[in-house]
This record gives structure tokens, C-alpha cells and sequence, in this order.
């Protein structure tokens, strides 16, 4: 009976401990001038410092989104989850380096302000470098002239 006891308590106390937080490096490239018709450039650098990330998400926190700016050439391996507003890209190993490459032809003329988040897609949508104040996010402004 108490090998039973001590079993169950072992199994409430994991339910109960906290999660491994997701942390990772995150670097980006992109191209901050263009023009409309030109072939763009999204590059985004992540070393995943953590445990794994399931189903890695890059979030677009704002109303402008990459992808629905830009007629999406190379998607750089991932998908488009227009619903969450991000690119799915896979799971991403703890201690493994990947960089992510999009290209896309500008659509149309304006200032644009992006702001990308780095999460898991899958439950329970954890942030990576999560804070109490959000999560680190990558910015950047996009000019896009009429040729």
C-alpha cells in the first residue's frame, strides 16, 4: 500500500511541477526597402536553447503579416497556417540550429510594421524567451514604393 501511496504521489507531484520554459537564439534578416513587383527576403535564424518545440511557429503579432504582404515564392520548408497567423515549420530539436529562408514578391505599396513571435502550434501554445511582460518578439518596418 505504500508503494502505491508514494507512486501516486510522484505522479500528481509531475502533473503539478512546472514545465521547462522554451528558449532559443533568434536572429532575422530581412529586406526593409523594396518595391512593388520586387522579390523580397525573410530569413530567420533560430538555435533552440531548450527542450523541444513542438510543430515551431513564427508569429506574426501584428495586423501586417509577411506572408499576406508578399506573393509567397519559397516558403523556406514550412506552411502557411493563415489562422494563427504564422509559419509552421516542424519541430525543432532541443540543441538544434536551423535557419529559415522566405522569399516573396512584394504586392503592394505602403509602410509596413511586423512583429514575429517565436512559439510552439501545438497546445498549450507556449512562447519561446516567454516573460510576465510577453514573450521576446523580433521588429521591423517594411517601405514598399510603386516602381
Amino acid at each position: 500500500m505504500k508503494v502505491f501511496a508514494l507512486v501516486a504521489l510522484g505522479l500528481v507531484g509531475g502533473l503539478c511541477s512546472s514545465p521547462i520554459p522554451l528558449t532559443a537564439g533568434v536572429q532575422l534578416s530581412t529586406t526593409q526597402s523594396a518595391f512593388v513587383g520586387s522579390t523580397e527576403q525573410l530569413v530567420v535564424k533560430i538555435a533552440n536553447t531548450g527542450p523541444p518545440i513542438p510543430q515551431l511557429g513564427l508569429v506574426f503579432r501584428t495586423p501586417d503579416v509577411w506572408f499576406a504582404t508578399h506573393r509567397m515564392t519559397d516558403l523556406g520548408g514550412c506552411t502557411v497556417a493563415a489562422e494563427s497567423s504564422a509559419f509552421s515549420c516542424g519541430d525543432l530539436a532541443a540543441g538544434e540550429t536551423r535557419s529559415y529562408s522566405f522569399a516573396g514578391v512584394a504586392l503592394s505599396a505602403g509602410a509596413f510594421h511586423y512583429e514575429l513571435g517565436v512559439r510552439e502550434m501545438v497546445r498549450p501554445f507556449d512562447y519561446v524567451d516567454d516573460h510576465p511582460g510577453g514573450p521576446d518578439v523580433q521588429t521591423w518596418d517594411e517601405n514598399v514604393t510603386a516602381p
